[in-house]
């Protein structure tokens, strides 16, 4: 055994000190994008909890008359001297959290996905860098869980839906999925990593399959939770949903190893094997997610999201394959993460653009105020609290990431 290095559990535990764990220069950069989250946090709970016993919504649920809109605006005015409270509009419900979580979150997943299936094929690669993608695809997910957690609204939700299954909600499977997802992930890693090579080699096909299934089985239900949403057209009628979050999710997972590659693995001697392999697997992938994009029916016409569409379009998929193909691999991946986030809010987006008019009828949605209110509303830009979260929540990911790998230097476990 290495010296500086302590067994426990079949793991490989790398003697570091506190400074060393937690304030290397990667965490000390995490740590400043989440101190910029926190600000965001501060002010997104504090509207939410303190302002929720006038919540205009639950008054109108309660009462159901225009009386009470007009007792809970005046409230609000009077007390904390403010008209309007909830942060994210009643008729735009899923914004920009939504999106950072379905870009981490299926970024992640799919980048799991991608090494569990190098490894079932027995690309060689992935004997080298699988340990340390697939630590970093479940840190991105974490990320993305954050981000949704502060969507949430009041948490004590998630308790009355732990205590009432109801299977037939996308929402609701979500539960049970990464209660199951999560831990196995990480039993995943462990059997990467751990020194039981025996036992490692007989129970890796086996985990390898069940794993491979659980990321499909995720992304199926990912599709679900989207396309329930009965009157948002460009969610129920975009063609095999939960293939294209595959699909795209993957183009972002490719995109964080190489980015990841470049900054952390230059001087491995299986660095350019890596990135050849990241190289080729992201023009294939980019191009199919192009042309999935043009062919899906995301009708935009001249709208708020017609910059978005085609500019997510050509610096996520179009620009990165030209710089692959030149191989500019840090640049193409570096366009490729930021341009499928841009796909990300387009899809969120183009899809609350729908109004919620017709979906129930009752409460807050079958006022006339609403009605009127949601036939004026296409497109309401992000709020500075909700893009000061989701920057916490990628510096989560990275924290998370950079934690793991200073005490078992998942960059240096070749299998």
């Amino acid at each position: 055994m290495e010296r500086g290095v302590k067994e426990c559990c079949g793991l490989n535990f790398k003697s570091v000190s506190m400074g060393e764990l937690f304030f290397n220069k990667t965490m000390l950069f995490a740590y400043l994008l989440l101190a910029i989250g926190v600000i965001g946090w501060l002010q997104l709970y504090g509207l939410r909890f303190a302002h929720e016993f006038v919540n205009t919504a639950n008054l109108v649920d309660a009462a159901g008359t225009k009386e009470a809109v007009g007792m809970a605006e005046a409230l609000k005015e009077q007390i904390f001297h403010m008209h309007h409270i909830e942060e994210v509009p009643r008729t735009e419900p899923w914004g920009i959290f939504v999106a950072q979580y379905t870009y981490l979150l299926y970024g992640g997943s799919a980048l799991i996905f991608l090494v569990a299936l190098a490894e079932l094929i027995g690309l060689e690669i992935s004997h080298k860098a699988s340990a340390a993608m697939m630590t970093l695809g479940i840190s991105l997910a974490l990320g993305g869980m954050a981000s949704i957690a502060s969507d949430w609204g009041n948490p004590i939700n998630i308790y009355h839906m732990i205590l009432n299954p109801q299977p037939q909600s996308g929402m609701w499977m979500m539960l049970p999925l990464y209660s199951v997802y999560i831990p196995f992930t990480f039993i995943e890693i462990y059997f990467l990593m751990t020194n039981k090579r025996e036992l490692a080699k007989k129970l890796a096909l086996p985990l390898v399959i069940i794993g491979l299934g659980i990321d499909v089985a995720e992304f199926y239900i990912q599709g679900i939770l989207f396309q329930l949403n009965t009157p948002r057209h460009v969610w129920v009628d975009f063609p095999v949903l939960w293939v294209y979050f595959l699909i795209s999710g993957a183009l972002s997972g490719i995109a964080f190893a190489a980015i990841y590659a470049t900054l952390a693995l230059k001087e491995k001697s299986w660095y350019d094997e890596l990135q050849t392999t990241l190289r080729q697997a992201g023009i294939v992938v980019a191009a199919i997610v192009a042309v999935y994009t043009m062919i899906s029916g995301m009708n935009v016409g001249e709208s708020p999201f017609t910059t978005m569409y085609w500019g997510s379009l050509i610096v996520g998929a179009i620009l990165p394959i030209v710089l692959w193909l030149l191989k500019m691999d840090f640049l193409a991946a570096l366009s490729a993460a930021i341009g499928t986030f841009g796909m990300r809010e387009l899809f969120t987006y183009v899809g609350n653009a729908e109004p919620m008019s017709n979906r129930f009828g009752f409460g807050i949605e079958s006022t006339s105020t609403y009605i009127a209110d949601v036939e004026k509303v296409i497109y309401d830009a992000p709020h500075t609290m909700e893009v000061l979260v989701i920057i916490g929540c990628l510096g989560l990911g990275i924290a998370i990431f950079k934690l793991l790998d200073t005490l078992l230097d998942v960059s240096n476990q070749p299998h």
